[in-house]
């Protein structure tokens, strides 16, 4: 059966529409994953940070044979791993809570302003 010119243009523009709707979903597949590998990064740069304060902390402490600099070495050291170990895990569980909500087909809640 031939379709009409009128159905071949509606055909032509819903596999317009369809091909813009690919674009779009590829478009938010990265732009999620880019939200992720930033949040990875701002641990990276907080646990390089603290790690490195700490270090100078124990450097002096060695130099100067100072006990409060080694005790605050390590409270630095300490707080830090535990600050990026608690935001790591949160990073993963917002981001497996986010998959599993896609998976399921709901979309995705913004947060409010």
């Amino acid at each position: 059966m031939a379709m009409s010119e009128n159905e071949q243009r509606q055909l032509r523009e819903l596999e317009a529409q369809l091909a813009g709707q690919r674009k779009l979903a590829a478009l938010a597949r990265r732009l999620e994953s880019a939200g992720a590998d930033i949040a990875q990064r701002r641990l990276s740069v907080l646990w390089a940070a603290g790690g490195s304060i700490g270090l100078m902390l124990v450097g002096a402490a060695v130099a100067v044979h100072s006990s409060a600099l080694g005790a605050a070495a390590v409270v630095v050291l300490a707080g830090t791993l535990l600050l990026v170990g608690v935001a790591g895990m949160v990073v993963e569980a917002v981001g497996a809570r986010r998959g599993h909500r896609l998976a399921h087909g709901h979309p995705p809640r913004w947060p409010s302003r």
